[in-house]
Order: C-alpha cells, then structure tokens, then sequence
C-alpha cells in the first residue's frame, strides 16, 4: 500500500522525484576541491566543499583575493573549470599569471550591477563550472541605486541583492563550489566592532567562514618581502570548525613551502630553532 501524505503526494512519488532520499544516498557526499597546502587544507577538513557556499573575510590586502587565486590554480591543474567575478574591477592578468594561472583557461567578468552578478553566477553554476569566485559581496552595486546621497537605502538594497544572490545558489542544482570574498568594515555603537557588508544574512547562509589576518611581516636584509597570513575557520557546516593555521606569504606571488616545513618540523621536535 502506498503511504499518502495527501490526495495526490505520496512518500513514493517524492522519492522519485529527488525530494526525499535515504541519508546513504551518494548525493549527500561532500566533494572537495584542495588548495593543496596541508595546513590549509586540514582547517577546511580536506579542501572547499562543492555545492556550498564559502565566505572569505578580512580586513584590505590580509590576502583574501590571494587564496582564491589558490584554489583555481589548484582547480584549473586538475583540469577543471574556474570563473571569477571581479565585482570590484581589480582583475590584473599579469599579476595572475605571475601566480602562476594560465589565464586562457579562465573566464572572468565585471558585471556593473548587483543583479547581473546574480545572473552571471547562475549561468555558470547551471552550466557545470566547478570553481565560481565573487571578489567581492562588497562590491554588489544594486541597481536601484541612483541617488548617491541615499546612504540607509544602500545598505539595506545591497543586503536584499546579497541575500537573493544566496537564496538562488541554494536553488539551483549546481556541483560548484562558490568562494566569496568580502571586507571587514568598523562599526561604531553596540554589538561587534567589525562587520562585514551586505548584511547578516550572508553568515546564515555561507557553509564556511573563514577570517583571513595579516600578521607579523616576513623581512629579509630589513626589507619586507612578505607577511604570515592567519586563516581562522569562525564557522563550518562541513567539518570541524574553529582551527587555524598561518601561511608565510611571499610578495612575488607564493606560499613559502619550505618555510612551512620548517615551521611543522621544529613543532614536532624534529629540528631545533637557534639563533
């Protein structure tokens, strides 16, 4: 007999159209995309969860933009399919190739408005990309926006826009993982110093947060080369959260790899630190 929930809905029915699964079902499996950096990776619990949404936060040049341009590396060498979304005019190809990147292989767009960011990502996700990046949530203009002296009606409008933009990646069917960026701006009044714009609804939807520091500065010979990039996992639907690792950023575009092994050998007691 054939359990009825209604006239004409039955446990059955919705089985076989997708809307009820058993827990063991392959769908629910979280796939990951690496960003090929140990320490890195074991924070976000083996790499980017596809099909979520994943926030990066900080405050300006902590290197928010540069973790995103890890992950399509690491994703473009694997042969798979990357677009970014440079909301704030900031794509330089050089800069990305100095990375690294083969930029032919990557799609990118600076769409003017809020909503045509909003179909943009849509297109790619239904189209099967595996990597889609927005630098930045910040940098979603509404288009509604015409008198620049209307600053509450800004902010409120760039939150709607934000949170549709969410709402629709939640659903539409898509394997992408989504990787956003956004900025730290202060607040003044009560409630937290730091707040990041766009909204609360952002942090409700995002699967994974991360907050990305600028630490201490890497010299050389008295000449700052680089600076330790604290990344701190503040929320994970996908894992465990609340770890941290710090990643020894060079200016000419790298993670100081040795630098790393170093840092988790002395940690072990394999090798002692002098001097």
């Amino acid at each position: 007999m054939s359990r009825r929930l209604s006239k004409d809905i039955t446990i059955e029915k919705l089985m076989e159209e997708g809307l009820l699964k058993k827990g063991s079902d392959e769908s629910f499996i979280i796939r990951r995309i690496p960003f090929g950096l140990p320490d890195l990776d074991e924070i976000v619990s083996g790499g980017i969860p596809r099909d979520r949404i994943t926030i990066l936060t900080g405050t300006y040049s902590a290197g928010k933009s540069f973790l995103v341009q890890l992950l399509i590396k690491q994703g473009l060498g694997k042969g798979l399919k990357a677009a970014y979304i440079d909301t704030e005019r900031s794509f330089d190809p050089i800069w990305w190739k100095q990375v690294g990147i083969n930029v032919d292989d990557l799609l990118v767009s600076q769409p003017p408005t809020g909503e045509s960011t909003i179909n943009v990502v849509i297109a790619l996700a239904e189209s099967g990309y595996d990597i889609i990046a927005i630098d930045s949530l910040a940098g979603m203009i509404p288009s509604e926006i015409a008198e620049k002296d209307a600053e509450q009606k800004f902010i409120v409008s760039q939150a709607k826009v934000i949170n549709r933009l969410m709402q629709k990646l939640l659903s539409t069917k898509h394997h992408a993982a989504i990787v956003c960026t956004n900025q730290l701006r202060g607040h003044i009044g009560p409630g937290p110093i730091d707040v990041m714009p766009g909204g609360w609804g952002q942090l409700f939807y995002g699967h994974l947060l991360l907050r990305v520091f600028r630490e201490g500065w890497i010299e050389e010979k008295g000449e700052r080369v680089g600076f330790d990039m604290k990344i701190v996992c503040r929320k994970s639907k996908v894992g465990r959260g609340y770890r941290e690792c710090v990643l020894p950023f060079r200016f000419r575009g790298e993670i100081d790899r040795l630098a790393m092994l170093m840092d988790r050998a002395i940690e072990a007691g394999l090798i002692e630190q002098s001097g």
